[in-house]
């Protein structure tokens, strides 16, 4: 073959992979990496290298620090803290070396009390993590399948075997897995709190016998009465009653591929639509942002909890950069629920507001169409609609004592629904009762299928 045929063939080959490549940025999700990546990726003996990014993703709702007390002593790690920063990245490292590295031991039923035994670093999801299609060919993987809470209990002896346990509270099992780690940040970051502790101590549901709760839940048990600040809850596009439309230009523009050619219109109700290509933004008058990709195809890929996440987060917190964040309040998203469709995956993120989740009631959910802060779903690999609140919170010179027990709260509850009703979960949470009203702090009770609000202040 003459030279100047074979680079004939080789420009041939090098436009095919740039058409192929434009196709990924154009068409692809904000998450996407490039073509190369992607064929690396996909040939790869090294599981780890391609897989450890989606497990790495994960976010823990709470991580519990187990005291090592006798009888059980708990800190829950504020959300903003370093000690809180630390302890997540510590997880990312120990999942992924416990699926794919680890050893497996056991499966056993859940006993609270014998694996809360030692000092230990609890991280728990507000729902289950299904590790069902992804990386099935590992045996840890295929023997867990799903967990909800994962148990590290670090060793001063650094250089043994490390035991994390995966805790399915659906089915009461726990998965024990042995890797082999430097624990020695972790061990400290334990010894430390234990040394250093301050604030609430929480006691555990399991531990202390009380049967009406379903799952293990942490309640705080306090001598005085803790203290919180009011919030306001604002839409941050609008200032002084009016819509800041440069602002919102500025938070529609990274949603799109080509901004400066998308079509503006609005209509009489006060909704604007933005359009480019295959994608809608719409933007409604209570403050509600929706996106939408029209992009179709042929064939229809599904991915697994784990690959579809990493997607959503992705968009989530691309499209983050764009808000201004005016408020002095840090406020994060974290997973509160998931749900597998017949193509995919939707996940719903509520806020975190100076470390203590935000939740709105029943009429502000059918006012909005939220029942949820942000709303994702993926399918074939890309998101396909994404759903969320422009509100912001700021704090009010107000503080108030949280002066109604758990223990009151849970009697108030049973005098609601007129029997022992088994209850999921129970916390503090600002609380929003309409849109004309500022929220307040109430408890708020977990059932299978329902939350019951129950205020956390009483006046005197």
């Amino acid at each position: 073959m003459d030279k100047s045929r074979l680079k004939t063939l080789l420009l041939f080959a090098l436009i095919i992979i740039s058409c192929i490549q434009t196709g990924e940025l154009w068409f692809g999700n904000l998450s996407s990496r490039n073509f190369f990546y992607n064929l690396w990726a996909k040939n790869t003996s090294n599981i780890i290298k391609y897989s450890a990014e989606p497990i790495s993703a994960l976010q823990p709702a709470r991580i519990i620090i187990n005291l090592g007390f006798e009888g059980g002593v708990y800190n829950v790690l504020n959300r903003s803290s370093e000690e809180f920063k630390e302890a997540q990245e510590e997880m990312g490292d120990i999942l992924v070396r416990a699926l794919f590295e680890g050893r497996f031991i056991k499966e056993e039923s859940l006993d609270w009390r014998k694996i809360f035994s030692q000092k230990s670093i609890l991280y728990a999801f507000t729902d289950s993590i299904p590790l069902s299609g992804f990386g099935n060919e590992n045996s840890t993987i295929s023997n867990i399948g799903e967990f909800n809470q994962l148990l590290v209990i670090p060793d001063k002896n650094i250089n043994q075997e490390i035991n994390c346990y995966f805790i399915n509270e659906k089915s009461n099992k726990v998965y024990i897995v042995a890797i082999k780690q430097d624990q020695l940040n972790i061990y400290n970051l334990i010894n430390k709190i234990s040394e250093e502790s301050t604030g609430l101590i929480y006691n555990s549901t399991k531990q202390i016998m009380m049967n009406q709760f379903e799952n293990n839940v942490f309640l705080p048990a306090f001598n005085e009465f803790p203290s919180y600040q009011l919030i306001r809850m604002k839409n941050s596009l609008k200032e002084a009653g009016k819509l800041n439309e440069e602002k919102l230009d500025k938070l529609v523009n990274p949603l799109f591929i080509n901004p400066s050619l998308k079509r503006k219109q609005k209509i009489s109700d006060g909704t604007i639509f933005y359009i480019e290509g295959n994608v809608i933004v719409k933007y409604f008058p209570n403050g509600v942002l929706e996106y939408t990709s029209q992009t179709s195809s042929t064939v229809s890929t599904k991915t697994s909890f784990l690959e579809s996440y990493k997607i959503a987060k992705d968009f989530l917190d691309e499209h983050e950069k764009a808000f201004s964040n005016n408020s002095s309040l840090e406020t994060f998203l974290y997973l509160s629920e998931q749900k597998e469709t017949e193509k995919g995956w939707e996940f719903y993120f509520d806020y975190i507001i100076n470390d203590m989740p935000y939740i709105f009631s029943r009429e502000i959910a059918e006012e909005t169409g939220m029942n949820h802060a942000v709303k994702i779903i993926v399918e074939n690999k890309k998101v396909k609609q994404y759903k969320r609140l422009t509100w912001e919170g700021y704090l009010l010179d107000k503080e108030v004592d949280l002066n109604v027990s758990f223990l009151e709260a849970i009697n108030r509850f049973n005098f609601l629904v007129e029997e022992e009703a088994k209850i999921h979960d129970m916390y503090w949470a600002y609380y929003q009762e309409s849109l004309d009203k500022d929220p307040e702090i109430f408890w708020i009770i977990h059932t299978e299928d329902m939350i019951f609000p129950i205020k956390a202040t009483q006046e005197d």
